[in-house]
């Protein structure tokens, strides 16, 4: 009786720390505690688990014009059968300004470069094995400038224009006393009144508009 309890005990152990019949590779589970980071300096994007960088791919982001913005966000939804111009996997960010997420792309020489429309571009097979990896509620956080590509002017802002960029604008007149509420990134017409006042004040003629003078004012350029 002992002698087929400590065979079936030894059995009991060999399954539990080999995961013998368990249909389970280690190696091929999916880790937890996911996250990403996405450099616009360097152009990158990296796959953290547990704070420890796991995978670093090149991307495309936005270009000076269409910026990609900033800020702390998550995955809301994933699609495998995206449009063409999005490759093969679309992975949706819940950025409030517009339509924004990862995807590959069916032009994969932008890849290295500020080329979108603000998403962030991928190879098709690294978009794919990125949407193999994360979830709906992976955080993923964009790094930079609010103001586009690095080392370029920024862009134009005007009545219903929305962003990063806008909302740092919004903060710097808010500093100033011109903007009493809460800045939210989109231009409407408390923005308006506030920038005809900040313009009006520094003696600069024509319409409202925020233009390379006034970045320069509130200490952007």
């Amino acid at each position: 009786m002992y002698k087929l309890f400590f065979k079936c005990f030894v059995t009991f152990l060999v399954f539990v720390f080999t995961g013998l019949n368990t249909g389970i590779n280690a190696e091929a589970s999916i880790p937890e505690n996911l996250s990403i980071i996405v450099d616009m300096d360097k152009l990158t994007l990296t796959l953290f688990d547990g704070g420890e960088p796991v995978r670093q791919y090149p991307v495309a982001m936005g270009r000076y014009e269409s910026p990609t913005p900033v800020g702390n966000w998550e995955i809301v939804s994933k699609d495998s059968n995206p449009p063409a111009v999005m490759g093969t996997r679309w992975m949706a960010l819940n950025i409030p300004y517009g339509f924004y997420g990862i995807h590959g792309t069916n032009a994969p020489h932008s890849i290295g470069s500020f080329a979108s429309h603000g998403c962030i571009r991928m190879f098709n097979s690294d978009a794919e094995e990125v949407y193999s990896r994360i979830n709906v509620g992976t955080p993923v956080t964009i790094i930079g400038t609010p103001f586009g590509a690095p080392g370029t002017p920024p862009a134009l802002l005007r009545y219903g224009s929305k962003g990063p960029d806008v909302l740092e604008v919004q903060r710097a007149l808010k500093r100033l006393g011109y903007i009493k509420w809460k800045p939210d990134g989109f231009w409407g017409a408390g923005t308006e009144k506030a920038v005809k006042s900040f313009r009006k004040d520094n003696g600069l003629e024509g319409p409202p508009v925020v233009d390379n003078a006034i970045f320069k004012l509130l200490g952007f350029w």
